[in-house]
């Protein structure tokens, strides 16, 4: 079978000119350099004879190639129109041989020409972006090549090209870690580690650590370097801690700030115990590495930013937020679970940011109902802070875009709103309007108590302490119309879109009970919907007229008790529909002892404590008119 194969690959490199399919050295005609004009040129890219002979894999050692490095000695060095001299190519191909004939010719050529030193020749850069030879063999992976330069001349390591590049930022950029640790290996103290954009080594370091980028050179690479942690503790030995303390131009993240960026939490912990001092350092926004990490979702980052740093949770960025405004806004909720968790950031729950917001609001704006629910159930949450516009979360809430409707939104909103009212100095926008008018002139201020203590010798009601009774009462009234309103309206929608899905409805009373579903569920909805358009109304009256119109409270009281009925009536209809397609109402069924009164037992116990509670209610207002 062998012998086949060889038998083939001769027929088609000989025959079909394929020979390339196999090896990479076999041309397509043979090449004598011997028989070119050493003084010709290629038309393209101004190559000389040297500069083909490399590209064609010519043998360095024959006799023509010895004799043309004798006659024309400069030629070897000579550029083309890109400033490539052949070392350029012969690093960049990978043609090793050639490369060490060139080396060595250089060393013949300056002791000629009178040079002590040799090296100029190999620190000849190109044109366009000004790229070492040593630039080359790392950028193409050439291991051999560029150690036998390293060997020659260390002070190659310490050339940065055109775009600020070293070699060992290129190597460990393009995870050629074979070669990175041959750069660090070197005696020369001024290796750089320089990169492009104000990066160093630690920065490609740290960004080509990531898998995402190709899995399996990541690991034929760390396999060479033995293992990727003990390569970045090299460079940390090599270069110095102060490494960590470089930031790159475009967003002036240190090394740090991409480890917690992508989650590396073995490698911040390596940071931190090089020099804990890196995670206070802020990037062009503010940020430290805890609010990037708070902004990815990375818990494991931040236990150990918080664990070797307790107090970094106090440093704010450029619009005085903490990481909890940050993962507020991002919706993580294992993050804001975590900084509530520690004792060290408990207190840090009410900051508030350069608009007065604290990380409740910013929940709130941003419709994050899970977020708001874990900061309400809080202890040490206050609630009811007003931002810089007068805000509380529970009126953002409110006024929010954001699509509600949700049991998780009617919790939220019900637990700020009883927050709210709890405490009567929670909001001063509730209350602005009376304490305007109270701050009139003096004898105005003694006329009022005047009357009032007539009226009071007299028995009469106080007049103005029942207006602004009336007005705090009016305005939680429109509140929590609002709520109700947007919740019932929000489930009475998904009622309708998904109860026609829940059965076939065949039967001719389960078809009959679905109409009266239909019929209830649609007045719920639209006496809901009524409510939130009064409500939407009037407010946008007193926005274009300027003047504060009287709410209709009882309207829309009526309405939202029309709407509950019927929800409650659509419930049991509901119920009584698919109990009928079930063909279960009879199992079900249950009669008193006579006879006389029967009940399906889902939708009529919902009915009896609806009616129950209604007799409560008139229970209660009875009693308090006595």
């Amino acid at each position: 079978m062998a012998r086949i194969v060889d038998m083939l690959k001769s027929f088609l490199t000989h025959n079909l000119h394929f020979g390339w399919l196999f090896d990479r050295e076999v041309q397509l005609t043979p090449l004598d350099v011997g028989d070119l004009d050493p003084l010709a040129k290629t038309f393209g890219q101004g190559n000389n004879v040297f500069h083909v002979a490399i590209k064609c894999a010519a043998n360095p050692r024959a006799t023509s190639v010895n004799t043309l490095l004798l006659s024309h000695s400069l030629l070897a060095f000579q550029p083309n129109n890109k400033g490539d001299a052949p070392l350029h190519m012969a690093a960049r191909l990978g043609h090793e041989s050639f490369a060490v004939v060139l080396i060595n010719h250089a060393k013949v050529l300056a002791a000629a020409e009178g040079h002590s030193d040799y090296r100029y020749l190999l620190r000849k850069v190109n044109y366009e972006k000004q790229n070492t030879a040593l630039h080359e063999a790392v950028i193409s992976g050439r291991f051999e090549i560029a150690k036998r330069l390293i060997q020659e001349d260390p002070i190659l390591t310490s050339l940065v090209n055109k775009a600020g590049e070293s070699p060992l930022f290129l190597a460990v950029e393009r995870r050629f870690y074979d070669i990175a640790s041959i750069i660090l290996d070197t005696t020369y103290a001024d290796c750089s580690v320089l990169g492009g954009n104000g990066m160093t080594v630690m920065h490609a370091a740290v960004i080509r650590s990531c898998p995402s980028f190709d899995a399996r050179l990541l690991l034929r690479n760390v396999t060479r370097a033995k293992d990727f942690d003990k390569f970045v503790k090299k460079v940390l030995e090599r270069c110095g801690s102060q490494i960590l303390e470089k930031a790159e131009d475009e967003l002036g993240w240190t090394p740090l700030h991409y480890a917690a960026n992508m989650g590396h939490s073995t490698m911040v912990k390596l940071f931190l115990k090089a020099k804990r001092s890196v995670a206070y350092i802020k990037d062009k926004q503010g940020m430290t590495a805890l609010h990037i990490a708070a902004r990815k979702g990375h818990v494991e980052v931040m236990k150990e930013l918080m664990e070797e740093c307790s107090d970094i949770g106090e440093i704010l960025d450029n619009k005085d937020r903490t990481a909890l405004h940050i993962a507020a806004e991002h919706n993580c909720h294992s993050v804001v679970r975590t900084l509530l968790n520690e004792r060290g950031f408990t207190y840090l729950i009410n900051e508030q940011d350069n608009e007065g917001n604290t990380a409740l609001h910013v929940a709130a704006i941003h419709g994050h109902c899970e977020i708001m629910k874990r900061l309400v159930s809080n202890k040490m949450s206050n609630k009811g802070m007003s931002n810089k516009m007068g805000m509380t979360a529970f009126e953002i809430l409110l006024k929010s875009t954001t699509p509600a409707g949700s049991i998780a939104t009617f919790m939220v909103g019900l637990k700020l709103w009883l927050a709210k009212n709890k405490d009567p100095l929670l909001s001063l926008q509730d209350t602005g309007f009376g304490m305007m008018k109270s701050s009139t002139t003096e004898k105005e201020t003694t006329r009022d108590s005047t009357q009032i203590q007539m009226r009071a010798q007299s028995g009469g009601p106080n007049i103005k302490e029942d207006n602004n009774n009336n007005g705090q009462d009016v305005q939680h009234m429109q509140n929590m119309n609002l709520v109700v309103s947007t919740l019932i309206a929000g489930i009475t929608f998904q009622a309708a879109i998904t109860m026609p899905f829940a059965a076939p409805y065949k039967t001719t009373k389960g078809l009959e009970t679905f109409k009266d579903f239909m019929e209830a569920n649609s007045l719920a909805f639209g006496f809901s919907a009524g409510s939130l358009l009064i409500h939407f109304m009037f407010a946008m009256l007193s926005m274009i007229f300027q003047r504060k119109f009287k709410y209709p409270t009882m309207v829309t009281m009526s309405f939202i008790s029309l709407s509950i009925s019927s929800f409650v009536i659509a419930f049991i209809t509901g119920t009584k529909a698919l109990l009928y397609e079930k063909k279960e109402l009879s199992s079900l069924l249950m009669e008193t002892k006579n006879g006389a009164l029967s009940f399906s037992a889902p939708e009529n116990y919902a009915l009896a404590a609806f009616y129950l509670t209604i007799f409560y209610v008139f229970f209660i207002v009875r009693r308090l008119k006595r």
